[in-house]
């Protein structure tokens, strides 16, 4: 395997008790010899610095030779890279990570660049200071090493670069580095949920199913029993159109018999009542052609009864409890309705007492759906909204069940709980806010790069990978 390219260098740069009594001569220069004593991994001190002890400076080297991956660190005066005349402040030649960057330049090395300013205060220039620069290979807890660095030890320097050696040479992993052995678990966790959420809704639905069913099935056996006999009494033509339209609905009525035979569920009794519709629609035809009128257009059944067949008409028909509204209703019911009849409804048995089969929602859902489709995908509009809204919420009460829709609304609750959350946060920050970029220092940490000093290094610069910026 390849040696790491990348190499951390740590400056600890020593102040001397009173400020410089003027600039240092070439600060591009003395950087340039501290770059010199960095060719390999290891620990220099200029001899200036008296912040560490010999014995301290061998520990730092032998931990920076046995990281992971190779450590540089050179430790040097504060005075060599000051440029200010005045011997009340200090003004340092390059500022935050861009001393670092400034030594990496030298280098030429790709890696981690560190600079800890040693001074009396950080109003004096004291603060550590660390970057990255490495286009490929891992990324370091740089600025991770120098915030634990600075926060655990300043201003003791020896912990403090012991600190900092330790945590700087760990690779920050992607958390799905480590969260890999634990996705398959997760996987099978969440299939497990999907399949049995599935299924519970599944079983749900067929429970319901079976129980339209029963309700259903006596009635079709009914109309399907009327229907043959009905087709059956109808005397033998020569005629050839005739006897198409004859053996057309006797086939259809077959299907259906045949379909309710094996019927399972709602899809089932949608497909019967359907075909019974068509069938009836065929009579209405084959009436039509033995008065030698032409084909009636194909509509909507009658909304008393779906057995009274096609309807010819509309009226106004009013409840005992509703508004009134227009239903479409066959010739037959349009004369009761013409002589002030009452119209003769299909009832259906309940537990009690027989109503009108629209105040069976859910129960005859499907059997309204089968009457009220014209088999191509269209439908005609049933006129009772009651019956209309109690089968929709049925149908939604299913989909609510399935897996898709209770995560959508797991993931709608969490969204709120968030939001609520970052405006609760929001809100009780206040003028606070502002400080929010500050941690345990009064210099705020570096995040960027800046612009790149004139003097020395090399023609170009890695990627920055990671980096930090702390005064003490």
């Amino acid at each position: 395997m390849k040696r790491l390219l990348g190499a951390f260098a740590i400056i600890a740069l020593s102040a001397l008790p009173a400020l410089p009594a003027h600039a240092a001569t070439d600060p591009d220069a003395y950087m340039n010899t501290v770059a010199s004593h960095l060719g390999d991994a290891g620990v220099w001190v200029d001899p200036d610095v008296k912040e560490l002890t010999s014995s301290e400076v061998a520990e730092l080297d032998a931990a920076a030779k046995q990281a992971s991956a190779p450590i540089r660190i050179a430790v040097i005066p504060a005075s060599k890279i000051n440029t200010s005349d005045s011997g009340y402040y200090v003004n340092l030649a390059w500022e935050g990570e861009e001393i670092a960057d400034q030594l990496y330049d030298r280098v030429g090395v790709e890696g981690v660049y560190g600079v800890l300013v040693d001074a009396n205060s950080e109003s004096q220039g004291r603060g550590f200071h660390a970057v990255q620069r490495a286009d490929h290979g891992p990324t370091y807890f740089v600025g991770d090493a120098v915030d634990q660095a600075v926060d655990c030890c300043a201003p003791d320097y020896e912990p403090m670069l012991e600190k900092f050696i330790e945590r700087a040479q760990v690779i920050n992993k992607p958390f799905y580095v480590d969260a890999a052995p634990y996705a398959g678990g997760l996987a099978g966790v969440i299939g497990l949920w999907y399949g049995l959420t599935a299924w519970g809704a599944r079983r749900t639905r067929r429970k319901d199913e079976k129980a339209h069913l029963d309700v259903s099935k006596p009635l079709l056996d009914e109309e399907i029993i009327a229907l043959s006999q009905q087709v059956s009494a109808l005397p033998t033509v020569s005629d050839p159109q005739q006897s198409k339209l004859s053996k057309d609905v006797l086939d259809t009525v077959e299907k259906a018999r045949h379909r309710l035979d094996e019927a399972k569920g709602d899809k089932d009794i949608e497909a019967v009542t359907t075909l019974l519709g068509s069938a009836r629609y065929g009579l209405a035809c084959l009436d039509a052609v033995r008065g030698g009128k032409p084909i009636p257009e194909p509509t909507a059944p009658c909304f008393f009864d779906p057995r009274h067949g096609p309807s010819t008409d509309q009226i106004e028909w009013k409840p005992e409890e509703g508004a009134a509204r227009a239903v479409d209703v066959c010739a037959a019911c349009k004369q009761r309705d013409a002589a002030g009849d009452e119209p003769q409804i299909r009832m259906v048995k309940g537990w009690q007492l027989s109503t009108p089969y629209w105040e069976h929602a859910e129960d005859l859902a499907a059997y309204v759906d089968g009457y009220w489709s014209q088999g191509d995908g269209r439908v005609w509009w049933f006129p009772d909204s009651d019956f209309r809204r109690r089968s929709e919420e049925m149908r939604s009460r299913w989909r609510s069940r399935r897996p898709g829709a209770r995560f959508s609304r797991f993931s709608s609750d969490v969204g709120s709980s968030v939001g609520d959350w970052a405006a609760s946060s929001s809100s009780s920050s206040g003028d606070d806010s502002g400080n929010s970029w500050y941690s345990g220092s009064s210099r705020r940490s570096s995040f960027s790069s800046r612009t790149r000093s004139s003097g020395g290094g090399s023609s170009r610069r890695s990627s920055r990978r990671s980096g930090g910026s702390r005064g003490f």
